[in-house]
């Protein structure tokens, strides 16, 4: 079972700056890094691929159709993963191999925005709301022709959402969900990239999130 983390990142231009970064989110398997940049960068890491466009669920899609490993874990630049967290991910899918996509507890280390542990083992279309990307682990081959809808997410249209879109359209071409509540990693969550409040503009994103829910 061959694990890989598709990290989406923004701005690095030298080798170290990604060494620091893995080293910093503790990852210790295969990775793949989408690092969306508009200047040149002197990078030479095969692992890295570095694209001049903006958005985080177009990161995500590109990752996913790279990536050639089993299983594959979705993650943001402020997560740091616990030593175990490839055994524990192994371990999970092979005790539920009828398992598409396993989410996972991850700790928040900004007490103001908790990730909230799910009661219940099997996800459907109320609890997708509660998970959040970095929480993602899927069967590669599952998922290869399900994308995130790049009008959600992130640098898009629509910012925010894109995650629970994206678990919406597995479920419904039958792919089966379910959380483990074991813990994986923590997240920073020092600061949000989109919420500037409750704005005018954040209820009409949210109003198409639901929409196209």
């Amino acid at each position: 079972m061959n694990i890989e983390v598709l990290l989406s990142t923004m701005n690095l231009h030298k080798d170290k700056e990604v060494d620091s970064l893995i080293k910093t989110m503790n990852i210790n398997t295969k990775y793949l890094i989408i690092n969306q940049n508009e200047n040149k960068t002197e990078i030479k890491n095969k692992n890295v691929i570095s694209i001049n466009e903006k958005g985080l669920s177009k990161s995500r899609n590109l990752a996913i159709k790279k990536s050639k490993a089993d299983i594959v874990i979705l993650a943001d630049d402020d997560v740091i993963y616990e030593n175990d967290y490839e055994e524990t991910i192994k371990k999970a899918y092979k005790e539920n191999p009828k398992a598409d996509i396993i989410c996972f507890y991850v700790e928040s280390k900004n007490k103001k925005r908790k990730v909230k542990r799910i009661v219940g083992k099997n996800v459907g279309k109320l609890k997708i709301m509660r998970i959040s990307s970095f929480q993602i682990t899927m069967k590669k081959d599952k998922i290869k022709e399900i994308k995130f809808d790049e009008n959600f997410g992130s640098g898009a249209k629509y910012d925010r959402g894109e995650e629970a879109i994206f678990l919406k359209d597995c479920l419904e071409k039958g792919l089966k969900i379910i959380y483990i509540n074991k813990k994986i990693a923590q997240v920073e969550q020092s600061k949000s990239t989109w919420f500037k409040g409750f704005t005018k503009e954040y209820f009409l994103a949210q109003g198409k999130v639901f929409k196209r829910l």
